[in-house]
């Protein structure tokens, strides 16, 4: 098991914490699940082949291996905002500004990104 932990920990390394998404940071999320399961120590519950396909898929997304391999053609998303837009729509003060108004979440962020 503590083989497991060091993998898991060594995996994390790679993965940084984005702390301008408090509370919503799926690199924190995996940290705080990881620390759940390993806080006991040896547990001989553990599902061994359960926790090895975690690890794969979690190895996986963080050499963001789908990504490279099925390229995107374009660089907008489903709302027509860019990458970029989607960070500054996703931001925590933004996010509570938008909770304020009677808009619906995209009218709010369409709005908010042409200035109007």
């Amino acid at each position: 098991m503590s083989g497991n932990y060091r993998n898991f920990l060594k995996l994390l390394e790679n993965w940084p914490l984005d702390i301008s998404k408090a509370g919503r940071d799926l690199s924190q999320h995996i940290r705080d699940q990881i620390q759940i399961a390993f806080s006991k120590g040896d547990v001989p519950q553990v599902n061994q082949d359960q926790c090895n396909r975690y690890y794969a898929s979690l190895k996986r997304l963080s050499l963001n291996e789908y990504g490279n391999r099925y390229k995107r053609k374009f660089e907008s998303t489903a709302s027509g905002l860019t990458h970029d837009q989607c960070n500054i729509a996703l931001t925590p003060e933004l996010l509570s500004e938008f909770q304020e108004e009677d808009l619906s979440f995209l009218q709010k962020i369409k709005r908010r990104v042409s200035g109007s």
